[in-house]
């Protein structure tokens, strides 16, 4: 089931109040956050963070015109914890001949949004889209209620109860495998996606380099079965899974969507010229290591 927000404000509020400001957009809003000049990590599990949060996340439009906004309770946890990692420095608003960006705080709640517009911000002044938003997350305020977060059994998990680099060696067949787990740069999305929810970012690279030799990318939303049930692909068999489904990226990648019992779990093998591994034996040892746990080393 998917999970409710801890406020009454919904991405028609929020279609309703981008309208005024931008006009209709060029393709419908979506409940999720938008992967158009974004971090490589976030399509998929990622893009559901904030509900997760008892948030919302609403996108809408296309390069070169797009916006998105995310409504988050639980503000001062949100913004010190981000503050303590670098990654918040106090509200913002600002506009150029571009766009505006805002981070905004009322009460307990926090929005953020990203409006990529030429002409928007043309006098340089954030008041009049900032105050439009400020009074969205006001009225996100004056409705906080109680909400319950979904359960799951890998919140907090390391990396290596999804798989080992033993593992995904023995898989692969490629030696030298190591995890890359820290990454730098941090924000608002990464405080939410790590902290907030528990969630993780898996990289399986050679020699444990960040932007090379990479030969899998894992990425998880705790409790997200009911996001799981939203994405497409053509559906295949995963020993001890409770879904899965495969796909491509627009970059060679092979994408495994995989559902183990309440939790969702992405794998993304990367092509590094030669092709871009199977994910499926991959997707098999991750569902046997939280189903029945990992095998004894031969």
């Amino acid at each position: 089931m998917e999970p409710e927000a801890a406020f009454d404000v919904t991405c028609d509020d929020v279609a309703a109040v981008m309208a005024s400001l931008v006009g209709e957009p060029s393709t419908p809003v979506e409940p999720v956050m938008s992967i158009i000049s974004t971090m490589g990590w976030l399509p998929g599990p990622g893009q559901y963070m904030f509900q997760r949060a008892g948030g919302i996340a609403c996108s809408a439009g296309e390069a070169p015109s797009y916006w998105e906004v995310t409504i988050v309770p639980g503000a001062g946890a949100v913004t010190n914890g981000a503050a303590q990692r670098n990654g918040f420095w106090g509200e913002t608003a600002g506009c150029s001949d571009r766009g505006c960006n805002f981070e905004i705080i009322e009460g307990d709640v926090l929005l953020t949004a990203n409006i990529v517009d030429e002409g928007l911000g043309v006098a340089g002044d954030p008041d009049v889209p900032g105050d439009a938003l400020r009074d969205l997350a006001g009225t996100a305020d004056a409705s906080l209620h109680d909400f319950e977060l979904v359960d799951s059994d890998i919140v907090g998990a390391a990396c290596e109860r999804f798989l080992t680099p033993a593992e995904v060696s023995e898989v692969t067949g490629v030696e030298g495998v190591e995890i890359v787990d820290s990454f730098g740069g941090w924000g608002i999305p990464a405080e939410v996606y790590h902290v907030t929810n528990g969630a993780r970012i898996c990289l399986y690279s050679i020699g444990g380099e960040e932007y090379a030799g990479n030969q899998l990318m894992i990425t998880t939303l705790p409790g997200g079965a009911w996001a799981f049930e939203k994405v497409g692909g053509t559906p295949v068999e995963i020993e001890l899974a409770d879904g899965a489904t495969l796909s491509s990226g627009e970059h060679g990648e092979r994408v495994l969507d995989l559902r183990v019992g309440n939790d969702w779990i992405r794998l993304t093998t990367l092509d590094d010229g030669s092709g871009a591994p199977d994910p499926e034996p991959l997707a098999a040892t991750v569902a046997r290591n939280l189903t029945r746990g990992h095998t004894a080393p031969q």
